[in-house]
């Protein structure tokens, strides 16, 4: 198995950066890389609690991606399960926030990957959706 750690420092405090994790209206604004939009959003964000967010291409082919919240601690770690719609492969993503005067530390690691090709697809995607969340105000 495959995994693929990015660290990313965002420019707002740690309460602003987990709340763009668990916002309907935020996720919107950021969980889709490069020109790819957030369609629709839905997220249930407790334990237990269900997400799925269907992004958008331009050609207008729709990606779809969903999982389970296993594990919330506010300002500090998300944990979610990762899957593709009409994918067999579920993957892990956990999620650490640290503050680092009055910024953040966002830590992602995104594990259980069965190949390199995915992983490697899998960071491009996420370089470019921590780009967008790094921007937000």
């Amino acid at each position: 198995m495959f995994e693929l750690t990015l660290n990313k420092r965002c420019k707002a405090p740690v309460e602003h950066v987990f709340a763009a994790w668990s916002s309907v209206e935020q996720l919107k604004r950021w969980f889709a890389p490069g020109d790819i939009s957030v369609a629709q959003a839905e997220v249930d964000f407790r334990v237990g609690g269900h997400y799925r967010i269907a992004m958008l291409k331009h050609d207008g082919q729709q990606l779809v991606i969903a999982g389970t919240y296993h594990e919330i601690v506010p300002n500090q770690r998300l944990r979610f399960s990762w899957r593709w719609e009409g994918s067999e492969v579920t993957t892990e993503v956990d999620v650490s926030f640290r503050p680092a005067d009055g910024q953040t530390d966002c830590i992602l690691t995104h594990r259980e990957f069965p190949s390199e090709e995915m992983r490697d697809k899998h960071r491009e995607g996420w370089e470019g959706c921590l780009v967008k969340l790094m921007a937000l105000d």
